[in-house]
């Protein structure tokens, strides 16, 4: 359970873009408890049997290396923000003088 807890507090981290510090705010803890409850809530195992023809079928494992769309929704205000800034000069920028062929000589 341990090894559970700390590889989904490190997708959390990791898709945050940040490593919480204590007090690790009570939503955070809540993504991370429920991605471990839904990996552990799935178990691989038969999903399908047949006799005749002897088909059976497994079911894939719940634990997968990303965070679920649930919990990504929920850690969306802990994300960093995209923007944009503006940038001005202090000094006018003055263009060169265009250099003639006569100049190279």
């Amino acid at each position: 359970m341990a090894a559970f807890l700390e590889d989904a507090s490190a997708l959390v981290s990791d898709y945050c873009g940040t490593t919480f510090q204590d007090p690790v705010p009570a939503l955070v803890r809540a993504a991370v408890c429920s991605e471990v409850i839904r990996w552990l809530s799935v178990s691989p195992g038969t999903v399908m049997e047949r006799t005749g023809d002897l088909q059976v079928e497994y079911a894939t494992s719940a634990f997968s290396s990303s965070l679920s769309e649930a919990a990504k929704a929920m850690l969306k205000g802990y994300r960093p923000r995209l923007g944009s800034i503006s940038l001005t000069t202090l000094d006018p920028v003055i263009p060169e003088e265009p250099v003639t062929g006569a100049a190279w000589l």
